[in-house]
């Protein structure tokens, strides 16, 4: 009967004592050593045709897809771009400032909600950068912050944490911070939020908005 390949990979190998029979030991032997190569794919959509039935994709399976130009990993029952690609977007429009000492999120359209797929580590980077004033009074308060929400539950707000802040002044600055138990394969969203103690767009400004997110391997 075959034997197992010596580095544990469950690769049948063909012995002499078997039948003679040089198809089957070819076919059992290319069996076990295509899917656990890198396999070649025209697109994602083709890759999804040719991994059906017993060619169903397994866990750790890795394919290179031609059209997309992405080298993927499959993992809790998807497949996961390796290594994850970092995503930004920037600042459009400032805030409208019209509430006072409450947490909101920016429109869409102000400033874009970059979304990411969660890698298998399940922890990504999220830095926040502006240049953020609030003149109101000498102790009026600034914030340019974040929060998070995914397809499967996911959802992070602290703005002591994500945010950045001023204080009757000028500050131009970054903020990074690791989001850690997102569940792998997960679709997270950034939304870009703002808070301001006193005032109103007079006096408060925020510019020059980027937040960037590098999915952690």
């Amino acid at each position: 009967m075959p034997d197992d390949d010596a580095w544990g990979q469950g690769i049948d190998l063909w012995q002499m004592t078997d039948a003679p029979s040089i198809p089957d030991a070819i076919k059992a032997l290319a069996d076990g050593v295509i899917p656990r190569g890198v396999m070649r794919f025209a697109s994602a959509s083709a890759r999804t045709a040719a991994l059906s039935g017993d060619g169903a994709p397994v866990e750790g399976m890795a394919s290179w897809l031609v059209a997309e130009a992405r080298l993927e990993i499959y993992h809790g029952g998807s497949w996961l771009a390796w290594p994850p690609i970092p995503v930004q977007t920037f600042q459009v429009s400032d805030a409208p400032y019209n509430q006072t000492q409450t947490t909101v999120d920016y429109s869409n359209s102000a400033w874009p909600r970059p979304s990411f797929v969660a890698p298998p580590s399940g922890r990504a980077y999220v830095t926040i950068s502006a240049a953020i004033s609030n003149y109101t009074t000498d102790t009026s308060t600034i914030w340019a912050a974040w929060r998070a929400t995914g397809s499967m539950g996911y959802a992070y707000s602290d703005l002591t944490k994500t945010g950045l802040s001023a204080q009757g002044v000028r500050v131009v600055g970054s903020k990074r911070l690791m989001l850690t138990g997102m569940t792998p394969g997960e679709t997270v969203t950034i939304i870009p939020q703002w808070n301001i103690s006193s005032g109103n767009s007079s006096d408060a400004t925020t510019s020059g908005g980027v937040v960037l997110v590098e999915p952690a391997p």
